[in-house]
């Protein structure tokens, strides 16, 4: 048998991935949206969720970077329409282009260990890993998921034994047990997946679900403020549990056999 057909082809490593041609679309469709917004242009009559999600997506794909670009576009002299696309459209814009290097990176690594690793290209030892992509829409939906369990059917005030008062609409030990499960959430996953690809799957399904019902509750835009700031939690929490998840995988890993 020749040389080029003996055995399976070693397989090519994508500069793209399905995430990142999402992750692109929705940069295309929130940066279009605010500057037909600053142009003043009447925006499509699309139900309030759309609009509220659109909006948790802005802030997701842009964090952290509003805090640095917001001030700086709005200090410029520049005509409305262009200071509101520099301050849509930088943060957004550094994301994707930050994703792509890093799957890229991420890739060529793979691809040098995969190379290294004794065995590899055999039949019996060659496994394509699971999809990154997959596993973050995954665990987009378990974020979601746990937010629909703990927060999402609560639309009235009940008395919180913490405090000793009424709280509306979610109460001390309701908060508590939601991070919580978010956090073991992310570990466990993070176990069996990639630890970049969980946390930021759980935080963004959490994130577009909270700050969908906030938008739809709260007619002074304030809830921006707390989608930022849970934003913030998130990333900090998915991170964390989401490395101590692949310490102890690591750690499972490299135990001895008795």
């Amino acid at each position: 048998m020749s040389p080029t057909t003996d055995g399976p082809r070693p397989r090519q490593t994508r500069w793209w991935s399905p995430l990142l041609v999402v992750h692109a679309a929705l940069v295309v469709v929130v940066v279009v949206r605010a500057l037909l917004v600053a142009a003043g242009i009447p925006a499509p009559d699309l139900p309030s969720p759309v609009w509220s999600g659109l909006d948790a997506v802005l802030l997701l794909l842009g964090a952290p970077w509003w805090a640095l670009v917001v001030p700086v576009a709005l200090a410029l002299p520049l005509p409305e329409v262009a200071a509101q696309g520099l301050a849509t459209g930088a943060p957004v814009l550094v994301n994707l282009l930050l994703h792509a290097v890093l799957l890229r990176a991420v890739r060529r690594h793979e691809s040098r260990v995969e190379r290294m690793r004794p065995g590899a290209g055999s039949p019996a030892t060659a496994v394509r890993p699971a999809s990154r992509s997959t596993q973050t829409g995954l665990a987009a939906l378990a974020g979601g998921l746990v937010w629909a369990v703990w927060l999402g059917w609560d639309r009235t005030a009940s008395y919180d034994v913490v405090t000793g008062a009424v709280q509306s609409p979610y109460v001390t030990l309701q908060v508590v047990g939601c991070a919580l499960s978010v956090g073991v959430l992310t570990g466990v996953l993070a176990t069996r997946w990639s630890p970049v690809a969980v946390a930021a799957g759980v935080s963004a399904g959490f994130l577009v679900c909270w700050t969908v019902l906030a938008a739809a509750v709260d007619d002074s835009g304030l809830y921006l403020v707390g989608a930022l700031l849970l934003a913030v939690g998130l990333a900090a929490g998915t991170s964390l549990s989401a490395a101590v998840g692949r310490l102890v995988w690591k750690v499972r890993q490299h135990r001895p056999v008795s």
